[in-house]
């Protein structure tokens, strides 16, 4: 490819299509943000356990939100092993939230 190829290629991108840099700040952000959520959510569930609460709700929020996470990634890339974790996620996420109304209402 020469240069006149490369700039004409470059110039019929669209402006609202993000390039790769941005792409990767996003994903990096999205990596973070997951990571404060699992911290904030580990404190949440120590501070309902000493206070002697129940705390399956914290978990459901970490499992909904990595469950989200790999079912999206399945569906954009089309990875079996991606669905099975975000189905097998999104399960548990469910299941603590059953846990957790099962136990503040008995």
């Amino acid at each position: 490819m020469d240069k006149n190829e490369i700039l004409r290629k470059a110039q019929s991108k669209k402006a609202n299509t993000p390039d790769e840099m941005e792409l990767q700040v996003v994903q990096k952000g999205n990596g973070i943000a997951l990571g404060f959520v699992l911290i904030f959510c580990g404190i949440l569930m120590f501070a309902k356990m000493y206070a002697k609460q129940p705390w399956y709700d914290v978990y459901s929020i970490c499992f909904i939100s990595i469950g989200v996470q790999h079912l999206y990634k399945s569906r954009k890339l089309h990875q079996k092993h991606e669905l099975v974790l975000g189905i097998l996620y999104t399960v548990l996420a469910v299941v603590m939230v059953c846990a957790y109304c099962w136990n503040i209402v008995r």
